[in-house]
């Protein structure tokens, strides 16, 4: 005999479905919300690593020290003639703020100005600083004579008041490798201004500037 309220043991009661119906919804709202979570994660995982590990900055340069070798100035007012034999050796510090090895290529160069003619250019020697690191650069800047004598009075007068300014400006560009595949370009950049003592050849006063691109 059927009670009322059973079923035949195939097809359940209308209120067994409506509790079936309502876990598989809590389910699938619960499968949801796990996946806006995990997705919120990822997003948030992506936006830390673009702002540390995957920002790529351009690395900074400090002039460690600057010496001068040659021949003392020769200085003539009679004749209006300069007689100019010297040489920069300028040390300066690389420093690649990047969670990957910077490496710069042969295109690097230093150009030693005065008053903004250019009178002198060294070359960067290729080479890759690792993440994180730095690298010492060693720059020998010949002052060209010929040059020079573009702007004659002013050397002259520079000279005999007792200090010689010169400006370098360096310019390292290169490539930043991340994951071995994903590639950026980054360049380090730097302007320098020595004052040179006339006749002792001593460094007066050294100071850079870095410029960064944004």
């Amino acid at each position: 005999m059927k009670l009322p309220g059973e079923n035949n043991g195939h097809l359940p009661s209308p209120t067994d479905a409506r509790r079936n119906l309502e876990r598989r919804r809590r389910r699938r709202k619960l499968c949801c919300l796990l996946c806006l979570l995990i997705l919120a994660l990822l997003v948030l995982a992506a936006v830390v690593l673009a702002l540390t590990v995957f920002r790529v900055r351009d690395p900074t340069m400090e002039l460690v020290s600057t010496t001068v070798s040659g021949v003392s100035p020769n200085i003539s007012l009679s004749a209006l003639s300069v007689e100019l034999n010297i040489t920069l050796d300028l040390v300066v510090r690389v420093r690649n703020h990047n969670y990957a090895a910077f490496a710069h290529a042969s295109d690097g160069h230093t150009l030693l100005l005065y008053r903004g003619a250019q009178v002198g250019e060294a070359r960067v020697e290729p080479g890759r600083i690792p993440a994180r690191g730095t690298e010492l650069l060693r720059l020998a800047l010949e002052v060209e004579v010929d040059q020079l004598a573009a702007d004659l009075a002013s050397l002259l007068a520079d000279a005999a008041s007792g200090a010689v300014a010169f400006d370098a400006k360096t310019r390292m560009p290169g490539r930043v490798t991340l994951l071995g595949f994903i590639k950026h370009h980054a360049v380090a950049t730097s302007d320098c201004r020595m004052v040179i003592g006339v006749p002792d050849l001593s460094v007066r006063s050294q100071e850079c500037a870095m410029k960064t691109r944004l």
